[in-house]
């Protein structure tokens, strides 16, 4: 599986893993026989470890050249695609019937393409990502590093860095550090994932302002204190399940003033 090096585009992020051993760390985080999803294999340092695992691995390479090498080793436990991962997650999952993600997150589209995962319903998510990133991942409601992207995830996800990685861990290596985030499944939260994602979308429009501010328009004041939530709290202070409820408030908001004809 091995391929000569070709220069790395700086337009794709590309830092691709070096040390074998953490290869092989990452890929034990994936019980053996599972069906795996891996996004940007570049040149292989994780892949070679997941194919040993995996009963099935589906990779998803942008790169032209690292594509068409993964095409050619292509087998019976080995798909590879050529795109856009952030384009083509969603229904490379459902065709091949995915348990797991795993990738090495180029750190430009890094939370974008989380944001698709955290829609997913899988056994489990491991991705390589920048250690701020990770940070806000598992921050805490009344955290500062708590985030629009810490409240998705815990839809129905329960977040942990299990690996912290330095620079010299990839090539080229990066001016950041990076870690490594495991997302394991956790009860999902009483509301549709999209009807949640709205809410949180709205909720940290402005994080530096009120509920009320950044709800206005949705929610009047009174209707968030209803739900136990103070009004004048910012984002970051408002737990995942808090976020369920004025998910379920807007929702019934928009219900409620609809024509009766298109209630029905």
């Amino acid at each position: 599986m091995n391929a000569p090096m070709p220069p790395l585009k700086k337009s794709l992020g590309q830092h691709f893993l070096r040390d074998a051993r953490t290869a092989s760390r990452i890929a034990a985080l994936v019980p053996e026989g599972a069906r795996v999803l891996e996004i940007g294999p570049g040149a292989g340092a994780l892949t070679r470890h997941l194919l040993a695992r995996a009963g099935l691995l589906v990779v998803v390479e942008k790169d032209d050249h690292w594509a068409r090498h993964w095409q050619t080793q292509a087998g019976a436990r080995l798909v590879a695609v050529h795109g856009d991962a952030l384009a083509l997650v969603e229904e490379l999952v459902v065709r091949h019937d995915i348990g797991w993600v795993v990738g090495n997150l180029p750190y430009n589209i890094s939370g974008p393409l989380l944001a698709k995962l955290a829609a997913l319903v899988l056994s489990g998510i491991v991705v390589m990502v920048q250690e701020e990133v990770a940070e806000r991942i598992i921050a805490e409601p009344g955290m500062r590093a708590f985030s629009r992207l810490s409240a998705l995830v815990r839809h129905h996800y329960r977040p942990e860095i299990v690996l912290r990685l330095g620079p010299k861990a990839f090539i080229p290596p990066p001016k950041v550090r990076s870690a490594v985030v495991r997302l394991w499944p956790a009860p999902a939260l009483p509301v549709p994932f999209a009807t949640y994602a709205e809410a949180v979308r709205h909720g940290f429009a402005q994080p530096r302002k009120t509920l009320r501010n950044n709800l206005r328009g949705l929610l009047a004041a009174e209707e968030i204190a209803a739900l136990g939530l103070d009004p004048q709290m910012r984002p970051q202070a408002v737990a995942p399940d808090g976020w369920a409820k004025i998910a379920q408030a807007i929702s019934a908001s928009k219900e409620s003033s609809l024509p009766a004809r298109s209630r029905a």
